[in-house]
């Protein structure tokens, strides 16, 4: 059990690429693509130019590796939005948790 929380906790800062996806109202899905800020076992954070609601639910692909050549491993994930933070850019941080998850 304490092995498990401490997997949990421990965070990765590499920049990974990201592909964020959410269905919004009416129908109209949006797509972003950002680097990765943080990631642990049980979420991640981004920086996004969108706003996003907490609570909205989001799938999204992350590319396990700062070279952009050639095959990587993927995450790929489902969650949900649990803080949105304003950035002084004009962007906003943004934490999900995950729901589902696994790599490809």
């Amino acid at each position: 059990m304490i092995q498990q929380e401490l997997r949990l906790s421990a965070r990765i800062s590499t920049p990974f690429p990201i592909r964020l996806r959410k269905l919004e109202n009416a129908g109209q899905s949006f797509k972003e693509e950002t680097i990765l800020k943080n990631l642990s076992g049980g979420g991640l954070y981004v920086r996004l130019e969108r706003e996003m609601a907490v609570g909205a639910y989001v799938s999204l692909a992350v590319r396990l590796s700062t070279v952009f050549e050639g095959p990587a491993l993927r995450l790929v994930a489902r969650g949900n939005v649990i803080r949105v933070e304003p950035q002084t850019d004009g962007s906003y941080g943004t934490a999900i948790e995950f729901r589902r998850r696994r790599i490809l």
